[in-house]
């Protein structure tokens, strides 16, 4: 009797469920509210064997480890090798070694055809200058040649100045040596022994170069001066080149 009535109890429990909507069987899934106190952040295992593992890859990075050229060439993708990987750095290097090396050549040609051509003007220069002397001073030679240096140090430089001092220097001392050789050539004739002449050897080796001159009518002595002269008795003929000379020096400086 006791297990009929529990039996009537359960069918009428089932009969009450059954009666019951489907929605109350399911999870609500409404958005709901859970505030930040409902939340607790639970500590993880793994966080020391993350940064672990972070520390090792480092290392690993900075590491010099080189790998086997076989074993390269199995990770690289397919199709690749390790003889086709380019050095960025190197490459760039030597294309700058390269830029470097063309543009020092470039401009030591540059440099060599420039000197040419400013030679070329200079020696220009000085031989217009020259001629142009030349063909102001006309007869007299001594008075007019610095003159017309002192007129032209005026219009050019200093350096053609100088090398133009030397040229008229030369021009003076060829007159110079020339009119002495005219004076002295007539006191030597009706001598009666060779006539001595002192001062500068090597204006005594241009002096053997002018016409009317005979130096195996002369004896020649050596010394420190800048002149030539000859002494017969009371005359003295002598060059006179150093006042001249003097004052080209003068003029240039």
């Amino acid at each position: 009797m006791e297990v009929m009535n529990r039996m009537e109890q359960t069918g009428e429990k089932f009969e009450k469920q059954v009666s019951l909507p489907l929605s109350s069987f399911l999870s609500d899934f409404s958005p709901r509210y859970i505030s930040s106190e409902d939340i607790e952040v639970l500590p993880s295992g793994n966080e020391s064997e993350i940064t672990c593992n972070d520390e090792k890859q480092e290392d690993f990075s900075s590491s010099s480890i080189e790998f086997p050229k076989e074993y390269m060439e199995e990770i690289l993708p397919f199709g690749f090798s390790s003889e086709g990987v380019v050095d960025v750095e190197a490459a760039q290097k030597a294309a700058f070694d390269q830029a470097m090396q063309e543009t020092t050549e470039k401009l030591q040609k540059q440099f060599k055809v420039e000197k040419q051509r400013l030679e070329e003007e200079h020696a220009k220069a000085i031989e217009a200058a020259k001629q142009s002397v030349v063909e102001s001073i006309g007869a007299n030679v001594q008075s007019q040649l610095t003159k017309g240096l002192a007129d032209l140090r005026q219009e050019i430089s200093q350096e053609i100045a100088q090398v133009l001092s030397i040229f008229i220097g030369e021009k003076i001392t060829e007159e110079a040596l020339q009119q002495f050789a005219t004076k002295i050539s007539d006191q030597a004739l009706g001598g009666g022994q060779p006539l001595v002449l002192e001062g500068s050897k090597e204006l005594f080796e241009q002096l053997k170069k002018q016409r009317d001159f005979d130096a195996s009518q002369f004896k020649f002595q050596p010394t420190k001066s800048t002149e030539i002269r000859l002494h017969r008795g009371e005359m003295v003929i002598a060059t006179q080149l150093t006042p001249f000379l003097t004052t080209l020096k003068e003029l240039v400086q």
